[in-house]
């Protein structure tokens, strides 16, 4: 690595595009394919490494050539193996033979998670996530039909992070714009370590889960739901959907949802969100032990994000002031006026008190309000005389015995084109060993999305070489 490089690794990511490095996805072959077989393949540090190996192979053409690189000699293909990022060659494990005698004694249970490779198993986990351990950021913004900025790095690639997430989730509300537009601008943000594993929408309220790619093959087939709150309308603005799926053998749900405005809608709020969880069918296909009504018992790991609409039950001249004063210095808040607002933030009560709400957690705050600002500026909105609250909010629900690390609750205040303040949090989870009588996903994800994300990269570094050919490369196979 170049001595002049950022100290901060979130940092060295965010310059590679400046730095002209920035590139997509190589082709099928098992060579190219073990240029990228890190153990800790969500490392920045081997991502970097791995954008610079691959820019050369983006500018092959479909020819009979590049086509025959996927039936290399094996020769070729342990020449290539060698070409893995020097900060993970100690804990690189590459995938090896089983041999004709263990095969013999192998178990042939259907699913074991025994010692003998099974897909799912503890020996493959800990290949996959060496501490079993795996790392989920979530990001929620009500765009308020705004258009985004061109680039969404402050969203998605925090500089508080040191690494980027094994699973990467964006829920949205009121979003601008075409889906796929959307899609394709987070998919050109994150770059070739992770594909759109899947995502969702009902009218305006959006959910996108992008996975560290080599975790597609360790994934269940992921299964979605939505539900209205506002049933008959043409133009669905309020509800929820969510994506569900499992992880080796630990099952995750995201919801997002937009519940309804206006600080004397409390008891609204808690009615519309009941009706979600208690709507939203899922799973479908993945096993449960017994299916629940709360869809949030049907999971080890819930997360819930979105514009939840929740106020401060304090007049606005009142608030203002002491937001005002509590954050003379962004980075060091009065504890005093941080409390004040909290006591009297309505989701606050709600999760201890209502029934279901009581079985979520929140971290801590430490930032102010992210509602309702003037575009553009630090301003509280003074035209319809909104109370500044914290409509924006990331809660989880875990199984008894799952223990959830919240090591960030933040915003992007970078990002002022809407009225509200994007909200992100990073979480750790435990994850344990699985059975494959699950239906795996098998290594499905949005090849047209990642395809187009990356020839936009290639297109930044390089505009005269931005024709990726689907027969020269992404096939992530």
């Amino acid at each position: 690595m170049a001595n002049n490089q950022p100290s901060d690794p979130v940092a060295r990511v965010r310059s590679i595009d400046s730095q002209q490095q920035v590139t997509g996805e190589s082709s099928r072959c098992n060579s190219r394919r073990n240029s990228f077989s890190c153990s800790n393949r969500g490392s920045v540090s081997c991502l970097e490494e791995a954008l610079s190996s691959v820019v050369g192979v983006l500018q092959l053409s479909a020819s009979q050539e590049s086509l025959n690189d996927e039936f290399k000699p094996e020769s070729e293909i342990e020449i290539a193996t060698t070409n893995i990022c020097s900060s993970c060659k100690e804990e690189n494990q590459i995938q090896q033979a089983l041999s004709v005698q263990l095969a013999r004694q192998r178990s042939y249970l259907h699913g074991s998670v025994g010692p003998f490779q099974s897909l799912l198993g503890i020996t493959e986990l800990k290949r996959t996530l060496s501490d079993s351990q795996l790392k989920i950021f979530i990001g929620t913004w009500n765009m308020n039909g705004k258009t985004p900025p061109s680039t969404l790095e402050d969203l998605l690639l925090p500089t508080p992070l040191q690494s980027l997430h094994d699973v990467v989730v964006i829920g949205t509300q009121e979003t601008n714009g075409e889906r796929d537009e959307w899609e394709v601008g987070l998919q050109e943000t994150l770059g070739p370590g992770h594909v759109l594993f899947h995502s969702v929408e009902l009218g305006t309220i959006h959910l996108a889960v992008f996975l560290r790619r080599d975790l597609i093959w360790v994934c269940s087939v992921p299964e979605s739901d939505t539900h209205s709150t506002r049933a008959g309308s043409a133009f669905r603005t309020k509800g929820g959907v969510a994506i569900g799926f499992s992880i080796f053998g630990t099952s995750l749900l995201f919801v997002n949802c937009h519940l309804p405005a206006h600080a004397e809608k409390f008891a609204e709020r808690e009615r519309d969100l009941k009706k979600i969880l208690f709507s939203l069918d899922l799973p479908k296909e993945l096993p449960v032990r017994k299916k629940q009504r709360d869809v949030t018992s049907n999971y080890d790991l819930v997360f819930m994000c979105g514009d939840m609409n929740f106020r401060i039950n304090k007049p606005r001249e009142e608030v203002v002031d002491i937001v005002s004063k509590t954050w003379v210095d962004p980075s060091s808040p009065c504890e005093r006026g941080l409390t004040m607002l909290l006591e009297a933030d309505q989701l606050k009560s709600s999760l201890k008190n209502n029934r279901i709400l009581k079985t979520f957690n929140e971290a801590d705050i430490t930032f102010a309000p992210t509602y309702k600002y003037i575009p553009g500026t630090n301003d509280f909105d003074e035209d319809k005389q909104r109370i500044p609250s914290y409509t924006d909010r990331i809660l989880w629900k875990e199984r008894k015995g799952a223990h959830v690390r919240c090591a960030h609750y933040d915003v992007a205040k970078q990002l002022k084109c809407s009225d509200h303040i994007p909200v992100w949090a990073a979480f750790q989870v435990p994850i344990k060993p699985g059975r494959e009588t699950i239906p795996l996903s098998a290594g499905t994800f949005n090849r047209p999305v990642y395809l187009e994300g990356m020839r936009r990269r290639l297109q930044a570094w390089d505009p005269n070489k931005a024709s990726l050919s689907n027969s020269a490369s992404c096939s992530l196979q």
